[in-house]
């Protein structure tokens, strides 16, 4: 379980930072085309965008990960640490809720770009493809709000699962 969790750690971490760096390096590009070579491409905005949206997409399962989302914590402080757990499976659950509606109507929103076969402006890309991140990042997220109620509840049940220090950022990782 340890090597796939590992291994999709991995697949999030490549996929947010490869298409955001690509989109930064595309934009570079189109820079440097259009101030430096005086040769402006219509299709470099258009594909630098679609490739900053689908990193910062997945980025954000990255930082639900990590739990570098901001968090209001003034009612959570004040809890019994006994409650504490219970916030938790509530709070996560209402994401869970989020990221599977993301999923059922980023499904939909693929589904009718597929039937009416819509195109991009300027490069001419089927925007199915290109809106085919909002049910991947819904999944995704679900996945990690699976795994943060599976924890919720086994903290709840006073068996807190085993944990090891990732060497990256030192946060521990289940």
């Amino acid at each position: 379980m340890r090597r796939i969790n590992r291994f999709y750690r991995a697949v999030e971490n490549v996929l947010a930072g490869g298409f955001l760096i690509g989109g930064l390096a595309v934009l570079f590009w189109g820079v440097v085309m259009r101030y430096v070579m005086d040769n402006p491409q219509a299709w470099i905005d258009e594909i630098s965008r679609y490739l900053v949206i689908w990193g910062t997409l997945i980025g954000a399962v990255v930082a639900l990960r990590d739990e570098r989302h901001i968090q209001v914590e003034i009612l959570y402080s004040v809890l019994p640490e006994k409650l504490k757990p219970v916030m938790d499976l509530v709070a996560n659950a209402l994401g869970l809720v989020f990221s599977s509606l993301f999923l059922v109507y980023g499904i939909q929103m693929v589904e009718n770009r597929l039937q009416t076969q819509q195109l991009s402006i300027d490069v001419g890309i089927p925007l199915w493809l290109v809106y085919l991140i909002i049910p991947i990042s819904g999944l995704m997220m679900s996945v990690r709000f699976l795994e943060r109620i599976v924890g919720a509840i086994r903290k709840m049940a006073g068996k807190a699962p085993q944990r090891e220090k990732d060497s990256n950022h030192g946060k521990e990782v289940v």
